[in-house]
């Protein structure tokens, strides 16, 4: 593993645990096991670290999940959207731990609004397409749920939030083929 590499994992790693705010560039270096002037050398500023970290994930987010974006079934593409924070937090856990813990950033919300917006306007276009009622408020909602999900995936190890996905999928994918 590059000196690179390591920095970037222990920033993820420590910005998860502990915050931003309360990670130095200091204690980074330290557990990537390099000095905080190859730190430095490499990303100019702990600000700059977190950007990079925040613009790669969502990055490698994007490519890994790119393929949910263009499924035509309209029940596979909402099984899909159930299904991708338990794909999410298994893949990248410190990751949406410290994207969880700094929420409250513009930097974090404009990205995560960006990997979002898509994944609205589709669950809308699926609802509508298996003829759901509301559907507006029924994508808000899943989509809460599955915030939620995700959050308590990170921290929460209850055999229930394993079974949460197949309940949303029966709610949201039962209801909609009773009304046609």
């Amino acid at each position: 593993m590059t000196s690179h590499s390591k920095i970037e994992q222990a920033a993820l790693q420590l910005f998860g645990e502990r915050g931003y705010d309360s990670t130095s560039t200091l204690l980074i270096a330290k557990s990537a096991g390099v000095s905080e002037a190859l730190l430095f050398k490499y990303f100019q500023s702990k600000e700059k670290l977190f950007e990079y970290l925040i613009k790669q994930g969502f990055r490698r987010i994007v490519e890994a999940n790119r393929g949910i974006l263009t499924e035509q079934n309209p029940r596979v593409l909402i099984e899909n959207v159930i299904d991708l924070p338990y794909k999410l937090v298994h893949d990248e856990p410190d990751f949406w731990k410290m994207q969880d813990k700094e929420f409250n950033r513009p930097l974090v919300q404009k990205y995560f609004q960006r990997f979002m917006s898509p994944i609205d306007s589709l669950l809308q276009q699926a609802f509508k397409d298996v003829g759901a009622e509301e559907v507006e408020m029924t994508t808000q909602l899943l989509l809460l749920l599955i915030q939620s999900l995700w959050r308590n995936l990170l921290y929460e190890h209850d055999a229930n939030l394993m079974k949460l996905g197949d309940h949303l999928k029966r709610t949201y994918l039962q209801r909609p083929a009773a009304a046609k």
